[in-house]
Order: structure tokens, then C-alpha cells, then sequence
């Protein structure tokens, strides 16, 4: 069949506008606004209140301030080495900021935009979780094995729980009083008890577990797990796996929708947002945003969400349209350079300070591991 050009279709520049006949396709999302940070931004969170938003720039070393209200950055706060994630305090007016590599968390003051305190904790704070009741600041240390607890008032650290190698991602419960931090290095949950301080059990999830969400309309949590390309969803009643859900290459963020009803997660490694219904345990569709998408904030007034994208420098704004699943459902592709050849090059060998090159193992196969410190 062959599709006559209508008279009356307008031209666009040097071209004939798009002209699809039939109905089109639901539409996913609308993009608000693609917002410049700092050079690689990782964490990001919302203050309602003041309209602002703070992100994480962990090549800057330092936070960049947003104004929601204008879209646009405000400037830069210096914070310690290598910011990741961040937490709100609203009572305090303060923000918690993870200093990755200063194995520190810089306690910002919003009105004065600057640093207050710095709280040393065990090596390499990945993650941070704000229990604003209780008053305390819940992380998870990488290479400290730990997590640690921190009293938000007095800015003192009250203990140190141990978990597993490569603890990070952490998140609450604060109706079972129980605190979960995902290991990244060890492919499971270590479970804390808050008013005892100490490990209350262990899970098992997918590869390399990196980011943690509660979401009390379920009483599940739910991990990304950034190796296996999927969520992990454990019922907190029964304190177990109950779901594996597949989504985009390498998810590293995680987050709930301002409404409850779904889990938004960054795929870094393919530049997409996946959503997954809470009820139906569902991939409804993915969002394509910025390069290497990290962490995500939710904006309670607009239900806007913010990806900061590590890739890019840029935080972007979306308003998500999807009202469930798509009647396609989104897929997986491989990445464009497998099969491909690898590219030569050499590096000096950490043992023996021996130059080693690639073509030495033409023909065989090999193992490339990159350690990347999200």
C-alpha cells in the first residue's frame, strides 16, 4: 500500500513534517526540562518547601543547587571528595551529602548554603537514609562492611553495625523498625534492628545489589540489582524474596512515585528509566532520559521526576504519563559492541609493573573488570 502525502501537510524547516496515519501510541512521559549540573551527578533530592532541588556532583566535588520553580542551577556548594547520595532534613535545615572517597558525610546548612560539620564513618559511604522520627541517618559504608548510624541532632556517630562486603544502597522500614542494606560486593540484604543495633538477619537477592526502596502500600522493599539486570521485591512480612522483575541494563537508582502506586529505576547502562507497578509487579514501559541515569528524586507538589544523569551532566525533569502497562512491553537489547572486537591497549600489571597488552591473549578468552564507585 502506498500513502498519498496529504495537500495541506505543513513543512517543518527544510522538511516535510511527520505524517503517520492512524492512531498513534500512548505517550510514556513529557519532558520538562533537561536541566546542566556538575560533572557527574549522582544523587538527587527534592526541598517542597523551599522549591529546590540539590544534586550530587561527584566530579565537581561539590552539590548543585536547582530552582524548580525557574528550571534552572542556582550554583554550587563545595562538599567533601566524591558525593554520591544525599538526604533531607527538614526539621534541621540541614542536607546529609555521602563524601565517597573522604569516607566522611558533610552536613550541609541550607540556609547559609554551607558545609557545617563533616561526620567521619567507615570507608567509602555509599548511601543514606533519613529516619526523621527517630532522628538518626542511616548508611551504608562499602568498604567499611558497615552500617553506620549517626544522631542527626548532635551530628555524632552512635554505632557501627557490621554487614558484607561492599554494603551500599540502604533504606527503612519504620513500621517493622528494621533497617536493610544492600552488599553490593556479597548479592544480599543485611538486615538491622534499629533499637538494638544489631544484624537481624540476611537475604539473598540478584548480582551486585546497589540501591534500596521501602514502600509501605505493599510492606515490600526493593533492590536494584545493577549485574542482573533486575529488581528484586522482598515481602517484609515474611522477610523473603518474593519476586524477580527484569528491567533496563545495569540499574543503579531506585525510587516511588509521589502517588505510591509505582518504582521508578535508573538503567545506567542503557539511558532509560523502567517503571514497575507496585500492584502487579509489572515492567510497565521504559523512559528514555539522559546518559548513565543515577539517582532519582520525586517532587511531591508537580510529581515531577529528577534523574540525575552521571553520563551527561544534566538532571532531567519528566512528567511520567503511564497510566500501566504498555501493550508492548519494553525490551532488552544488546549493547552495540558485543561481538565486536576489543580495541588494543595496555596497562602496567599492579604486581609486577610489567606492561601487559591485549594482543598477548589473542584468541583467548578474558575477564575486563572496571570498578566504577557509584
Amino acid at each position: 500500500m502506498t500513502l498519498e502525502r496529504p495537500d495541506d501537510l505543513a513543512d517543518v524547516e527544510d522538511g516535510a513534517a511527520c505524517f503517520v496515519p492512524g492512531a498513534q501510541p500512548p505517550a510514556t512521559h513529557r519532558v520538562v526540562a533537561e536541566i546542566p549540573v556538575g560533572l557527574g551527578p549522582e544523587g538527587a533530592i527534592v526541598d517542597a518547601q523551599r522549591r529546590r532541588a540539590y544534586v550530587t556532583s561527584s566530579r565537581a566535588h561539590a552539590l548543585t543547587v536547582v530552582d524548580l520553580e525557574r528550571l534552572e542551577p542556582l550554583g554550587e556548594i563545595p562538599v567533601g571528595r566524591e558525593p554520591t547520595d544525599i538526604a533531607l532534613d527538614t526539621r534541621a535545615n540541614r542536607v546529609f551529602v555521602c563524601d565517597l572517597r573522604g569516607s566522611t558525610i558533610s552536613v550541609v546548612d541550607i540556609p547559609s548554603q554551607r558545609v557545617l560539620r563533616t561526620v567521619s564513618v567507615p570507608g567509602y559511604p555509599a548511601s543514606v537514609a533519613l529516619d526523621e522520627p527517630r532522628r538518626l541517618l542511616y548508611c551504608g559504608c562499602a568498604a567499611g562492611s558497615a552500617v553506620a548510624i549517626i544522631d542527626v541532632d548532635s551530628l555524632e556517630l552512635l554505632a557501627t553495625v557490621p554487614a558484607e562486603p561492599g554494603a551500599g544502597g540502604i533504606a527503612f522500614a519504620a513500621r517493622r523498625g528494621r533497617i536493610y542494606c544492600a552488599n553490593f560486593l556479597s548479592d544480599s540484604v543485611t538486615v538491622v534492628d534499629i533499637e538494638s543495633q544489631a544484624p537481624a538477619g540476611r537475604l539473598d537477592v540478584g548480582r551486585a545489589p546497589c540501591a534500596m526502596i521501602v514502600s509501605g502500600r505493599n510492606d515490600s522493599a526493593y533492590v536494584a540489582n545493577s549485574a542482573s539486570d533486575s529488581v528484586t521485591r522482598i515481602d517484609l512480612a515474611h522477610q523473603r524474596p518474593a519476586a524477580e522483575i527484569p528491567v533496563g541494563r545495569g540499574p543503579v537508582g531506585i525510587n516511588l512515585a509521589p502517588g505510591g502506586d509505582r518504582v521508578y529505576v535508573g538503567n545506567r547502562a542503557e539511558g532509560t528509566i523502567s517503571v514497575i507497578g507496585i500492584d502487579d509487579d509489572r515492567e510497565w514501559g521504559r523512559i528514555p532520559v539522559g546518559e548513565a541515569p543515577a539517582g532519582s528524586a520525586v517532587d511531591p507538589d508537580t510529581g515531577w521526576l529528577l534523574i540525575s544523569n552521571a553520563g551527561s551532566a544534566t538532571l532531567t525533569v519528566i512528567d511520567d504519563l503511564l497510566t500501566g502497562p504498555l501493550e508492548n512491553q519494553p525490551a532488552t537489547a544488546a549493547h552495540p559492541l558485543v561481538g565486536e572486537r576489543v580495541p588494543a591497549f595496555a596497562l602496567p600489571d599492579l604486581r609486577s609493573a610489567r606492561v601487559r597488552r591485549t594482543r598477548e591473549w589473542d584468541g583467548r578468552k578474558y575477564i575486563l573488570h572496571f570498578f566504577a564507585s557509584w
